[in-house]
């Protein structure tokens, strides 16, 4: 198995692949991959349903296949996420003993970075507390500057130092902030003034202001920011858009409790949603979102450019574009 786009190529093809469509596309949509498809046969998941040998024959699958197909599908060589997190595709097809390639959508950047930093904002900024007092037609100067803080001359820590956490080491570097990333193998980024490995973590967090996470839900990620890292911590700001599995949510609470970690913007958690009653609710130095930090207007065209894109590379036996490595989870 092929585990990176440089790698991997489409067969040669002797015969029409059978592509099913688990998405509602636009006429114009359809006939955009009817063009690109040059007559391979396009089902739907209703057509699945009154014919139920047609499972059987599906290559190509986008954006997802029905959790009822994975174990009838035994042909499928190829299937087009239209997300960037793709563990539950990795586990349904690890469990119906698939070998098929999987790729996805890097189409998240710009908004996820936007999302991080305005809950950063948020939080060093008081806006929160601001909006609250708005809604109560209150104006209190002193409520609203007590325990700011800037960005200017402090340390940014991005954590999956990727297209994402590029993104956010950019607009930190605007900010006028030191940054340093984290990612499984060291490489220089023109983002970041210091890059260093998993095993550095609670080091580069005793040195940071902010904590950005942008970690994928990976055996490797998970519980990345457990107690002791927290405990690593100096009264930061911890973000993270990635996956909630990454931080201790137990450990977090106490940690925001204790002002170790000053502030949280959580747009994952774990659990997810985040059951009522929860702590992290009620707590004012912490912003919860729905997990929408990489939704945006155009997202799904977006993301249906990317399948057009890699069926035409599919289709003439070109590598794909942003093929999963499976043993790495992303």
């Amino acid at each position: 198995m092929a585990t990176n786009a440089a790698e991997y190529r489409g067969p040669d093809h002797s015969g029409n692949p059978v592509i099913l469509v688990t998405a509602a596309l636009t006429e114009e949509q359809s006939a955009r991959l009817r063009a690109a498809a040059r007559g391979a046969r396009i089902v739907a998941e209703t057509d699945l349903s009154s014919d139920p040998g047609l499972a059987a024959q599906v290559e190509i699958c986008y954006p997802s296949m029905p959790a009822a197909l994975w174990q009838s599908a035994g042909r499928l060589k190829w299937l087009q996420s239209d997300m960037a997190g793709v563990e539950t595709v990795l586990r349904a097809a690890g469990s119906a003993g698939h070998a098929a390639v999987i790729t996805n959508v890097h189409i998240h950047g710009v908004t996820i970075a936007e999302h991080l930093w305005g809950m950063a904002l948020m939080l060093t900024r008081n806006f929160g507390r601001a909006v609250r007092l708005q809604a109560a037609g209150v104006w209190n100067r002193d409520a609203v500057t007590e325990g700011l803080s800037s960005l200017e001359g402090r340390t940014l820590c991005v954590v999956g130092l990727g297209a994402i956490g590029e993104r956010c080491a950019a607009i930190g570097r605007a900010f006028g902030m030191r940054v340093i990333g984290i990612r499984r193998r060291p490489a220089p980024s023109p983002w970041a003034d210091e890059v260093v490995g998993p095993a550095s973590r609670k080091d580069a967090f005793s040195r940071s202001r902010v904590i950005m996470i942008a970690l994928p839900d990976t055996p490797g990620t998970r519980g990345f920011v457990g107690r002791e890292e927290l405990a690593s911590m100096s009264g930061a700001y911890l973000l993270n858009a990635g996956r909630g599995s990454s931080v201790d949510t137990d450990a977090l609470v106490e940690a925001l409790r204790s002002g170790t970690v000053r502030g949280a913007g959580l747009d994952v958690t774990d659990p997810e949603p985040l059951p009522g009653g929860h702590p992290l609710w009620a707590m004012e130095n912490v912003v919860i979102t729905p997990h929408y930090a990489g939704a945006h207007p155009g997202y799904a065209e977006e993301a249906f450019d990317v399948f057009l894109d890699n069926l035409g590379r599919w289709m003439r036996g070109e590598p794909l574009r942003n093929v999963v490595d499976r043993a790495a989870g992303y």
